[in-house]
């Protein structure tokens, strides 16, 4: 039987549609100039608001930024000894980032890819998928692999990305880094609208439209809405995604502050799941996107071909509720709780796995998922800004609760020679067909189940910023995490029924210390862990098997030095870090057959960013990432030994480079952007190696108030690259986008 893929076992999906047609745009669209004027005609007699910053286009990195993934403390970038990178809505723009994943993939040491089924995850540090924690507004709801979905830049005012490990903060997970993406949110001094339209190849429409301000004599609202969609540069590839945001804030008193949020998110996909490697001899048109060991290709007249389903489909629907309560009880002294409730149903049915077999011909498989996926949450937190023996010092500490309840239906085709041969289409011209239902093309333990898992998390968290003298301060933190784990599996083809559980205990802490050698440079080390469960990191289908096994861990030292240069106005940033983990699954070196967790792998690299701000004109900013990763123990099925090689997904090398210059004598801006990833491994044997790959985009705008006229090229030198491994990592990859071009405008009032 053929062996099924991670990327099934990763994989999300889809039951009931939570829809934003296109019908509620007028709608919104009145409403959002209806609530500003409400807000703008009840304050016109308040006080005039005087909003200051930096008039210079924004460039990271920004260490004067304040960010709420490297602490709870409201530290700035500088005073957090971390390596922290705010990604604003105004660099995005800037950029051209139409989504979150090209939004990160500008940051520094991180590639993002995946494929349908796990959207956007990210690579950094030498980790990836589970390995890394997303968050949205602080606040995390499962790993990425299975929850996260592509999403339009409109609706987020900044991305916040903390390297190395940070459970201490966040969980059981992050052992790689976390990602916080932050959406724009109620402020009564932020009043304006705001409008953007976009279109280019492909078939490819943006548009956004968004509100804010004053609500009466007390509050604040905020509301956002997004629509992007495209017909893809692979055949059937066409994509829709619609995104509302909105929040209200409300001054209850003149100590107690009311925030609520509402958002839904829905997107429908027809996949493109990877290109799969030929033999050099079929190959028409042979590249070197890869390098294979078996001398196995890319056929460049193969590109745009694709192999799913006629019907294939990607379908995913969520909302996502948050309120938070904050109370001034003194100057010093802050309580809050924040109450959330998420739910999401996600659908998929694909061919996922693409394999050539000679002469001509491609195996595939077939993959029908459903999730109902729902999460209960609550953090509560006292914090204080005071003294401490005469010293300055921050601390907060906090209780946090989740529940979370999944339920998921899996079909699978059986591998069979009989299924094989049903599914099997020609490489060249592909009668690709649709779904087939049949059971008959599923049989075999494990695939036609359906599974339930519910988790309960119990997580206490304190950290600690003392400044033992205006030069030098300590930022110290930990986290205890109990995590309770039922799963039931009832398996349709063995009419059986496997009921099982699991506790975990998760202690994670992060000692730090920055001392400022001058007033616009600082020193920083720290030392931090964190926990992951065993595998791929995700509790929603942890396998009964890996029950008895403690979780993975993962330590890291990190130095680093943080410098504010006003007078060349320069900022820049660098770090060294040593990241280790440990209790990774093996196989026992004297009886292949057993499961260990002796395995360890482990990343050492350097990370630089710089941002100059020339002069009024001139803006160059850029980053460059190198780093050793490794699996240092790990013994796979067989006996075979991965000692030494790097870990799929990982480039060791990354470099990024922007240009911008505004002209003086007319409102013109030119810019363009470089992005360099170095090659990479699709699977732990290294047999399959992604070339690297240099991209170049670039930019010119023209501003006629109130509207910003953008055109874009992407891609401009039209390169062929691969940017992830497929849903069959030994067999195929995903390619990038082609050059293509957009032309956009903003709007602002």
């Amino acid at each position: 039987m053929k062996k099924r893929t991670a990327a099934k076992a990763l994989a999300p999906c889809r039951t009931r549609r939570l829809s934003l047609p296109a019908r509620l745009v007028i709608p919104l669209a009145t409403a959002l100039t209806g609530l500003s004027a409400l807000g703008q005609t009840r304050d016109a007699a308040l006080d005039t608001i005087t909003v200051t910053g930096r008039s210079s286009p924004e460039s990271s990195p920004d260490l004067e930024i304040k960010s709420r993934t490297g602490s709870r403390l409201d530290l700035q970038v500088r005073e957090t000894p971390a390596s922290i990178e705010v990604i604003s809505q105004q660099t995005m723009q800037q950029r051209g980032a139409r989504t979150l994943e090209e939004a990160l993939q500008g940051a520094v040491g991180v590639t993002a890819g995946g494929n349908p089924g796990s959207p956007g995850i990210s690579s950094a540090r030498g980790f990836t998928g589970g390995f890394l924690n997303y968050l949205y507004d602080g606040t995390r709801i499962s790993t990425p692999t299975m929850s996260n979905r592509p999403q339009d830049t409109w609706n987020y005012e900044r991305i916040e990305v903390l390297k190395g490990p940070a459970s201490v903060l966040f969980g059981e997970g992050a052992i790689g880094g976390a990602v916080n993406f932050v959406t724009k949110r109620a402020d009564r001094g932020n009043a304006g609208q705001e409008a953007m339209l976009s279109y280019g190849s492909f078939g490819s429409l943006r548009a956004g439209l968004g509100a804010g301000g004053p609500l009466g004599q007390t509050g604040a609202f905020r509301l956002d809405v997004s629509h992007n969609q495209s017909n893809g540069w692979i055949d059937r590839s066409a994509q829709r995604l619609d995104h509302l945001t909105s929040s209200l804030s409300f001054d209850l008193s003149s100590t107690l502050k009311l925030d609520l949020a509402l958002d839904a998110l829905q997107d429908s996909i027809q996949s493109y799941w990877g290109t799969p490697l030929v033999s050099a001899g079929f190959a028409s048109r042979p590249t070197s996107v890869v390098t294979d060991s078996s001398g196995r290709v890319i056929d460049r007249s193969l590109a745009r071909t694709n192999y799913n389903v006629s019907n294939g489909l990607m379908d995913a629907d969520s909302v996502w509720g948050r309120a938070r309560l904050s109370w001034q009880i003194t100057p010093q002294w802050t309580l809050r709780n924040e109450l959330s409730l998420y739910k999401a149903d996600r659908h998929w049915r694909n061919s996922e796995s693409l394999s050539f077999v000679a002469p001509d011909r491609i195996d595939r498989d077939q993959v029908d998922i459903a999730h109902q996926h729902k999460v209960t949450g609550n953090r509560l937190d006292l914090a204080h800004r005071g003294k401490l023996a005469g010293m300055d010092n921050r601390f907060v500490i906090g209780l946090e609760y989740s529940k979370t309840d999944f339920v998921t239906q899996r079909r699978f085709s059986d591998g069979s020679a009989a299924t094989d041969a049903a599914l099997q289409v020609s490489a060249v011209n592909p009668v690709v067909g649709g779904f087939n239902n049949d059971p008959a093309l599923a049989t075999g333990a494990g695939n036609r189940t359906n599974m339930t898992t519910g988790i309960s998390t119990t997580s206490f968290f304190a950290e600690d910023a003392l400044k033992l003298n205006p030069a030098w301060s300590i930022v110290a933190g930990l986290r205890t995490d109990r995590i309770r784990l039922e799963r039931g599996i009832e398996d349709l083809n063995t009419a059986s029924n496997t009921a099982y559980g699991a506790n975990f205990t998760s202690n994670s802490i992060r000692l730090g210390t920055v001392f400022d050698v001058a007033k616009d440079t600082a020193l920083y080390a720290q030392y931090s862990n964190a926990a992951a469960p065993v595998g791929t990191a995700n509790l929603l289908l942890f396998p009964a098997s890996n029950t008895s096994f403690p979780l993975t861990r993962g330590k890291q030292f990190e130095v680093g030095i943080k410098q504010s240069l006003k007078a060349a106005r320069i900022d820049w940033t660098l770090a060294l870090y040593q990241i280790e983990q440990t209790n990774v699954l093996s196989r026992d070196a004297t009886n292949p057959a057993i499961t260990v967790n002796n395995g360890q792998q482990s990343s050492r690299g350097i990370e630089i960013a710089a941002a100059w701000r020339a002069n009024r004109n001139w803006t160059l900013s850029g980053n460059l990432a190198a780093l050793d990763a490794r699996f240092d123990t790990l013994i796979e099925a067989g006996g075979v030994s991965r000692i030494g090689n790097t870990p799929p997904n990982v480039p060791e090398r990354t470099a990024n480079l922007w240009i911008d210059y505004r002209f003086d004598t007319m409102p013109l801006s030119l810019g363009a952007g470089l992005n360099q990833v170095g090659p990479m491994y699709t699977n732990n044997a290294n047999t399959v190696k992604i070339n690297g790959y240099t991209l170049i985009d670039l930019y010119a705008s023209w501003r006629v108030k109130p509207m910003l006229l953008t055109f874009r090229v992407r891609n401009l030198a039209d390169t062929l690259y691969a940017s992830w491994a497929g849903a069959n990592a030994n067999n195929q990859v995903m390619l990038g986008a082609p050059r293509t071009l957009e032309v956009m405008a903003r709007f602002e009032f």
